[in-house]
């Protein structure tokens, strides 16, 4: 077998590399993993190098376990190869020298709950209050802290109780001799810093080490390998920066970015070709990724026909948009399509809902990737449960499941004492919630049971006086759901939330639609399109999923979503949450999180094989609020590879010749000129008159009104109403011919 013959010339370069550091550039679709294992094998086979003396590492399980098959494929006599993750990695060299680290080798490896655990009895040792101190946010400082090689005291200038939280934690590990995942490459650092005699035994093994998906590496990974590796040592490092989309996971753009930095004679390899895309997405891809200054110059291409153009639409709500997204793929369908060649992206999972019921409308059956439907998440059946027992208190298993959720106090112990007392009296378990019936309980637990019973009573009392989504949002606020969550500390807590204003969003939706604003019918419509089998298709279902789960993945046709500003890019890079003196956080960049923002686009393009369709919606209601945001930003570049399906009721500025002339340019926005062969230009110049300065930014609300202002997609227009928001001002400004738009005040600049 020749193992050259199916690669390309970048491919084989890199294949074929001999001694010294190799940095292999690999854009989406370019055939990385077959780099990587062929040159395992061309190291084995032609090389005469020892398996032994190999190590490859990854970031998961399913993609060490297919590079190892795909070695095996490729050549006999593997044996001693070491390919894992990282933190196997650890793990394995923890269990032969642990004991250098006063841990014994029978150590065990916690997981989450173990470790939340563990710091709830942290918790009461220190008296902290729980509901002020959350323990899922002071495992998280202390989690970055170990992703940064940091002890304890790294934690005492900004947070003091960090450290002494820190500092218990990891002393009750060794107690109990425990390590967490975060100590798997934390410890192992710990190590073969404090041993060099075991740093040496690695060093001597592993002549040759490989790592897949550098872009992902955080700081302890990337300084774990450069104490195995020296600045000359055989260190094949694989990834794409335009990928690296996990700066919440604490990955670190900067460690590709910097790789010349460390391994000065490095030798680079770009892998440009492209094996997955049309020439029309790639171009696409190719635009909205030219405006990061941070990255790697490189551009993919392809031999294969132009193909579909990129599709981009313009929405009056979100309901029109998933509808028609619905359409389209009911309508491919019946033309023999299967269904698992469509895959639909968008930024936050709160927006699947409307696409959920789009497609329950049209009985296409789909599969929500890397999350839970709508309907099925634990938020949204706990909220519904209280709706249901608003409706129909004899409901007992939905009263068990909301009577300590929020937690209130009322345990098992108590909840089992009720289910007694009602069998006793043949009756639901919200009928002997009176005083008259609990004298089994301690009077500590007879007040909290009473408590939810006036809850619950206060809430029905308000059914016929309210429209459905108007009781949603009670429950919701009077339950204390939101502010339960708010104080969990749980990273996904926000999601959560979310989804529950969302809920409220849904219940509005079925009054407008139906015409009934009644509790009933909306708890009958919610039940019977969550009853809907969609799994009888088996694997042939459409897949929704956040433009995060979709790395890796690849379909036939891709519908990218809500290309709005808010949505993507994401509010919170655009307006970082504040420091929260509790537990010592610190504010995101925004420019960082804008340039991750738009590698996370970039990602979502890379997708599609064969057609892409993008969306943005005049006005979009999500978590109980409606918002006219502007379209994203990384459209201004796009459009210019898009053609619309149909002209839209009201063309944006930035596609076609109704661009205006002068322009205000963000710091961010870029015209990116692919006309050259050679080489894609990126220009950073504005357009402004420079001898025309800006006003000041006006301090108060009412000084923007009749302000003249330009944005960087519709020109110069006039300020005529003012509104605050979460995300800040909004100006609704009059731009002439475009119309009217409600822009963030942030999004637009002052003119004299």
């Amino acid at each position: 077998m020749n193992l050259h013959a199916e690669l390309n010339p970048e491919q084989r370069e890199a294949v074929v590399h001999g001694d010294g550091p190799l940095l292999i550039l690999a854009g989406a679709g370019s055939g990385k993993t077959r780099v990587i294992t062929h040159r395992i094998a061309h190291l084995i086979r032609e090389c005469g190098v020892d398996p032994y003396r190999i190590l490859a590492v990854t970031f998961t399980n399913k993609a060490a376990g297919e590079m190892k098959e795909r070695v095996e494929s490729l050549v006999d006599g593997t044996r001693g190869i070491w390919i894992s993750t990282f933190h196997a990695f650890g793990a394995r060299v923890l269990r032969k020298h642990a004991d250098c680290l006063a841990w014994g080798k029978d150590f065990v490896i916690y997981d989450a709950d173990d470790s939340k655990r563990l710091g709830k009895l942290i918790l009461r040792e220190l008296d902290l209050d729980p509901d002020q101190y959350r323990v899922e946010k002071l495992l998280q400082q202390v989690e970055r802290a170990k992703h940064r090689l940091q002890g304890p005291d790294s934690l005492k200038r900004h947070f003091q109780l960090g450290a002494r939280f820190y500092a218990r934690y990891q002393k009750k590990l060794q107690q109990a001799n425990a390590f967490d995942f975060a100590d798997l490459i934390f410890q192992t650092h710990q190590l073969f810093a404090r041993f060099p005699e075991v740093l040496a035994e690695y060093r001597d093994r592993f002549l040759h080490v490989m790592v897949d998906e550098f872009q992902d590496t955080d700081r302890a990974q990337y300084s774990l390998l450069r104490m195995i590796c020296s600045a000359e040592a055989n260190l094949c490092v694989v990834g794409d920066d335009d990928q690296s989309i996990y700066m919440w996971r604490d990955a670190d753009v900067a460690n590709i970015m910097g790789f010349h930095r460390d391994f000065p004679s490095a030798q680079v390899v770009k892998l440009e070709r492209n094996y997955r895309s049309s020439a029309n997405i790639l171009d696409a891809a190719a635009r909205v990724i030219a405006a990061n200054r941070d990255r790697h110059k490189k551009r993919l291409w392809t031999e294969d026909e132009p193909g579909e153009a990129v599709v981009l639409e313009r929405y009056d709500n979100e309901h029109e948009e998933a509808e028609q997204v619905a359409r389209e793929i009911h309508q491919a369908r019946q033309q023999g399509q299967k269904l698992s060649e469509f895959a639909i992206f968008y930024r936050m999972n709160a927006q699947s809902r409307a696409l959920e019921e789009a497609f329950r409308l049209y009985g296409l059956p789909y599969l929500v990737v890397g999350s839970t439907r709508f309907f099925d998440r634990r938020e949204i059946k706990d909220m519904m449960a209280y709706l249901r027992l608003l409706h129909n208190p004899k409901s007992d298993m939905d009263l068990l499941r909301v009577i300590n959720v929020p937690a209130r106090g009322i345990g098992k112990l108590t909840q089992e004492r009720l289910l007694q007392a009602a069998a006793q009296a043949d009756r639901p378990v919200f009928e002997i919630l009176r005083a008259e019936h609990l004298g089994k309980l301690r009077s500590a637990e007879s007040k909290k049971v009473l408590a939810f019973r006036t809850l619950i009573d206060e809430l029905r009392a308000r059914i016929g006086a309210l429209d459905v989504d108007e009781v949603v949002a009670l429950a919701v606020d009077r339950s204390g759901y939101l502010d339960w969550l708010h104080n969990d500390g749980d990273p996904a807590a926000e999601a959560r939330q979310e989804n529950l204003r969302e809920l409220i969003t849904a219940a509005s939706d079925f009054s407008g639609m139906s015409g009934d604003a009644s509790m009933g019918g909306f708890l009958e419509h919610v039940a019977l399109v969550t009853a809907v089998d969609l799994d009888e298709a088996g694997s042939d279902r459409v897949s929704m999923m956040t433009l995060h789960a979709a790395k890796g993945l690849e379909f036939d046709c891709v519908f990218m979503v809500g290309l709005e500003e808010g949505l993507l890019p994401h509010y919170r890079v655009l307006q970082p949450d504040q420091e929260d003196p509790r537990y010592g956080e610190r504010k995101v960049s925004s420019y960082a999180g804008v340039e991750e923002e738009r590698r996370i686009c970039y990602v979502g393009i890379t997708r599609a094989r064969k057609k892409l369709c993008l969306s943005y919606v005049r006005s979009r209601t999500l978590f109980g609020r409606t918002q006219e945001n502007p379209p994203s930003r990384f459209l201004d570049v796009l459009a210019q590879s898009c053609q619309p399906a149909s002209p839209p009721t009201t063309t944006p500025a930035w596609t076609w010749d109704q661009r205006p002339k002068a322009k205000a340019v963000a710091v961010d926005q870029v015209e990116v000129d692919l006309d050259d062969e050679d080489e894609l230009v990126v220009d950073y110049s504005e357009d402004f008159d420079q001898s025309q300065e800006p006003l000041s930014r006006p301090e108060q609300e009412e000084q923007w009104m009749g302000l003249w202002v330009a944005h960087v997609s519709y020109g110069r227009g006039r300020v005529c109403a003012t509104s605050t928001s979460q995300m800040g001002l909004k100006l609704v400004i009059d731009f002439g011919g475009l119309g009217k738009k409600t822009i963030l005040a942030k999004f637009v600049r002052p003119e004299r």
